[in-house]
């Protein structure tokens, strides 16, 4: 290689961000707006904070995504936005604290302690295509998906959960609020520890497992009117009520239920501890 070349060579490495470095958006701004492209079966994650994740279809078969931040009325937090492509799939972080990173799986830190007090809040809106799979995730902060989804996690720790329309498994936890999901198409999991899980499908896919839990709250389940299953149903403090015939085995109980609904097939499991259990036909 000659001089040329190798001082050219040179110059593009030096103007390159180092391997792994990931570019940081929004800020010195309020508004951060993100468009892009996910094809069909593959994953758009958004990883929040503190604040709501909001899903709703897109009116050119892209991805529009808008973040705005909020003070509590102190100083405006540090907040910028992370962008992470890989194999098809995006992922967008909020990122409050310049020792974390956005990678695939979500927010990564590289240390446990620091000051995490936070004053602002960042409200993400995000447009997508139908056929796209759907990642919604927050700490302190609902989350929801409307509309859109051949598959979606959903799931945050304060706040609640809303699921409607999607046309794929859904998966939606949380801790302290209730999870309401009204789908298409299941199977369906969903988990709270303080609040109700109601979980209403208009058509059942596959044979996977479906699981319904909470502490304090109750448990109402829809599924098809020909429903096949394997069940488990129990509660402390409520009762078990269902409006297919059920086939018993094991221990019976008016806040323990297990056996066979129709041909039996996918375990279906559902528990509570101050509240009932409830399954429905659609």
């Amino acid at each position: 290689m000659n001089r040329t070349r190798l001082l050219a060579a040179l110059a593009v490495l030096l103007a390159a961000p180092a391997l792994g470095a990931q570019q940081q958006y929004g800020r010195d701004s309020d508004t951060w707006k993100w468009d892009g492209r996910v094809d069909a079966g593959h994953w758009m994650n958004v990883f929040n904070i503190n604040g709501s994740v909001d899903f709703a279809p897109s009116p050119d078969n892209m991805v529009h995504l808008l973040a705005v931040k909020r003070s509590n009325g102190r100083e405006m937090d540090d907040i910028h936005y992370e962008v992470v492509q890989a194999g098809g799939n995006v992922t967008i972080c909020a990122i409050w604290n310049n020792n974390s990173s956005c990678e695939d799986g979500g927010i990564e830190s590289s240390h446990r302690n620091g000051n995490n007090e936070t004053h602002s809040n960042v409200k993400i809106t995000v447009s997508v295509p139908r056929s796209v799979k759907v990642g919604a995730h927050s700490v302190n902060g609902g989350v929801s998906v409307r509309d859109v989804g051949a598959e979606v996690r959903a799931n945050t720790v304060n706040g609640g959960v809303v699921v409607r329309n999607t046309s794929g498994p859904v998966r939606a936890t949380t801790v302290n609020g209730g999870v309401d999901v009204n789908t298409a198409a299941g199977p369906v999991t969903a988990e709270t520890v303080n609040g109700n899980v109601d979980a209403r499908m208009a058509s059942l896919q596959g044979d996977d497992d479906m699981n319904f839990k909470t502490v304090n709250g109750s448990v109402t389940i829809y599924v098809p009117a020909r429903f096949d299953a394997t069940f488990q149903f129990d509660t402390v403090h409520g009762g078990i009520e269902s409006d297919f015939p059920m086939t018993l085995s094991g221990r019976w109980g008016p806040r323990h239920a297990s056996g066979t609904i129709g041909n039996g097939g996918r375990d279906v499991r559902a528990s509570s501890v101050n509240g009932s259990i409830e399954l429905r036909k659609q």
